[in-house]
């Protein structure tokens, strides 16, 4: 079966999971925002510094080096997924994707939001295997990295985020379905669980901090 076939697959069984069964993962229930309790649409958002964004330098799948200091001065949506997760992750994505449609309408994207998508499964998300992954959810590579390492240098990277792991059966891999939003300071303002990130409000969220508010 072609990857992209595959992952579009993925993408929908993610779906019916977590609706009819929302707890087969907790990785993928797990915590609320840490940041303010926006709900989804609201024009006018609070969105204090809730800490540092801590930094990492890893690789995307061409071997090139990137780090979030390459970001400064652009607003990120920073994900952790696994490209063979077949609940939250793919569903993850995919929001993302609609995002980085609108975010491109609007002529914000690239140039003033970058979205950061590190793997959690470096033994098995190789470069190719992560670059089919982007390639099958449409990520444009002029905004949207999807980055990788060794296993012993990806390894303080997720435990600076609190990005633990713990494997499944089945080959599933637990862990916190968070999104990072990132100030152009590099500060962390929002912080989504999968069960309340909406595009729609990190679009906002996002024009907020961009001092451009409005729909």
């Amino acid at each position: 079966m072609r990857g992209g076939r595959r992952l579009a697959i993925l993408t929908l069984v993610g779906a019916v999971v977590l609706t009819a069964a929302p707890r087969a993962a907790r990785a993928h229930d797990a915590p609320e925002r840490a940041g303010a309790a926006a709900l989804p649409g609201s024009p006018s958002p609070s969105l204090a510094v809730i800490g540092p964004a801590p930094p990492f330098t890893l690789v995307d799948p061409t071997g090139r080096s990137v780090s979030l200091a390459d970001y400064a001065g652009r607003v990120v949506l920073l994900s952790f997924v696994y490209t063979t997760c077949r609940s939250a992750c793919p569903l993850v994505t995919q929001r993302m994707a609609v995002l980085q449609r609108r975010l491109r309408e609007a002529g914000l994207f690239g140039s003033r939001v970058g979205f950061v998508s590190i793997t959690v499964d470096p033994d098995r998300d190789g470069a190719a295997t992560l670059a089919r992954y982007a390639k099958a959810f449409g990520a444009d590579p002029r905004g949207w990295t999807f980055l990788r390492d060794r296993p012993d240098a990806l390894r303080p990277v997720l435990a600076a985020w609190d990005e633990w792991t713990r494997p499944l059966p089945g080959g599933e891999i637990d862990h916190p379905a968070r999104l990072y939003l990132i100030d152009g300071a590099g500060r962390i303002r929002e912080i989504y669980s999968l069960a309340l990130f909406d595009e729609r409000q990190a679009l906002l969220d996002i024009r907020a901090l961009l001092g451009r508010p409005g729909p």
